[in-house]
């Protein structure tokens, strides 16, 4: 499913909307752990004993954009995370049509902006983590790791490096369409 929902209809798109399906996808928020990610100052958070999961952040940061060697923080990996919560899934009991689904549980979310990258993000919804998340989607480093992947996913396993400087230029020259990458 997450295949099929997430990366299929955004292979040929822009890479921000793949990003921002495959990340509140149901599959990876449950993989992740991230549906049980709790700010810890949230309403949740202050009567649970359940807290802050940083999984899907720091995947996000080290595998599906900026790469391991991107400059990031642990700071940056824990307000990520903290700006996460609240990404969740609607419980499969309490609704037998749309249990499992993505849903946003302002409960769980982390009250207040956060600091990511160096950018202060004050958005108290969702839209906090898609700012976020378009935001690492454009980001030169995103650029330069996708097109480095690609490469050694299509071309060889050791892609010439004026190859891997080519396709990054087309990522931000094209603002992440994949299509005109490929």
């Amino acid at each position: 499913a997450y295949e099929r929902e997430a990366i299929r209809p955004h292979v040929l798109g822009r890479f921000a909307n793949m990003l921002l399906a495959a990340e509140s996808h149901p599959a990876m928020l449950f993989y992740l752990d991230n549906f049980a990610s709790i700010g810890p100052n949230s309403v949740a958070g202050i009567t649970r004993s359940r807290g802050l999961n940083e999984n899907l952040a720091r995947e996000i940061l080290e595998l599906h954009t900026l790469g391991v060697r991107a400059g990031y923080t642990q700071d940056d990996v824990i307000s990520f995370a903290n700006v996460m919560t609240g990404w969740t899934l609607v419980p499969p009991g309490a609704d037998p049509q749309h249990g499992g689904e993505f849903t946003f549980n302002p409960r769980l979310h982390e009250p207040g902006g956060q600091t990511v990258l160096g950018k202060r993000y004050e958005q108290e919804d969702v839209e906090q983590g898609r700012a976020v998340l378009r935001d690492l989607a454009a980001h030169p480093a995103t650029a330069t790791h996708v097109a480095t992947k690609l490469a050694r996913h299509f071309v060889t396993d050791a892609p010439p490096p004026t190859l891997v400087e080519q396709m990054t230029k087309s990522f931000r020259e094209t603002d992440g369409d994949l299509k005109q990458i490929a």
